[in-house]
């Protein structure tokens, strides 16, 4: 994964796949602990712990170290790849 390019569908779900398979308990860190760790806290509250979606969000904000601002940050594609990814896997809108 990179923070500057959009999470896919199908990787979204292999990631989900590895995260339910995985011997707990487990680490999740990038290079700065904000981005793409985010992105996959999200999924796992949202998709393995069942936790609502409206606090699988708060995983990927300023709080955590993530600055995803359109046009200024490359981490933005995290939270694109959120938007895209809560319609195609979860049938979510916000």
């Amino acid at each position: 994964m990179s923070a500057a390019k959009r999470v896919s569908p199908r990787q979204a779900r292999q990631l989900i796949a590895l995260l339910q398979t995985v011997p707990k308990p487990i680490i999740i860190h990038c290079q700065a602990g904000a981005d793409r760790t985010g992105l996959a806290s999200m999924l796992y509250i949202q998709q393995i712990a069942g936790t609502d979606e409206e606090i699988s969000e708060r995983q990927l904000s300023v709080r955590y170290g993530h600055i995803g601002i359109p046009y200024i940050s490359a981490a933005f594609a995290m939270v694109e790849s959120w938007e895209i990814l809560e319609e195609a896997l979860f049938g979510l809108t916000s």
